[in-house]
């Protein structure tokens, strides 16, 4: 796969991420609070423990992309980045409209970063501590790589729950973003 394509399929991987996640928040906001804070028996126990994981970890990967490669990116200078954090358990908004809306914004925040990548900078080292301690090195684009998986990863236990509590939650398969950019959808 050439780094051109790299760059295209992570474009479409951020654009995915930002359609399911909106699609997701609008089902759960239709959730009583008792059912969102449910311990229903999965890694961050309720659906909005594993949306807030998803946002934190969002958050920590965004903030090693802002400063363990040589490059510096403006469209992060501003964003909502984490170096410290408690726990991946870590609960950063209680409150789900909030939680809400700073899931958009840090959406905004992948999609405009992508824009500054180029197939140059994703084959840069990218060197890090990870969350247990250990020194990591690989190139920008597998941890891009990892970056989506993990969202999608956690968003697919998330539509369980969501299965689980009777709710439609319409079609998640990638294929969408090619039917979405072909005006089928």
């Amino acid at each position: 796969m050439s780094e051109s394509t790299h760059l295209k399929q992570f474009w479409l991987m951020s654009q995915y991420n930002s359609l399911m996640n909106d699609r997701f928040y609008k089902v759960v906001a239709t959730l009583r609070i008792e059912e969102r804070e449910r311990d229903m028996g999965i890694f961050f126990e309720s659906i909005h423990g594993t949306l807030n994981h998803i946002l934190l970890a969002d958050r920590i990967w965004m903030s090693r992309f802002a400063t363990c490669t040589v490059h510096k990116f403006s469209s992060l200078a501003d964003a909502k980045l984490i170096f410290e954090f408690e726990s991946l358990r870590q609960i950063l908004y209680a409150d789900f409209d909030e939680l809400q809306r700073e899931r958009s914004i840090t959406d905004k925040s992948i999609e405009q970063w992508l824009q500054e990548l180029t197939p140059e900078i994703l084959a840069t080292s990218l060197h890090y501590t990870n969350s247990s301690g250990v020194e990591r090195s690989h190139e920008l684009w597998f941890a891009l790589t990892h970056f989506f998986n993990h969202q999608t990863h956690h968003r697919g236990q998330v539509t369980a729950l969501l299965n689980q509590l009777g709710r439609d939650y319409g079609v998640t398969d990638f294929p969408i973003m090619y039917d979405l950019a072909q005006g089928a959808v």
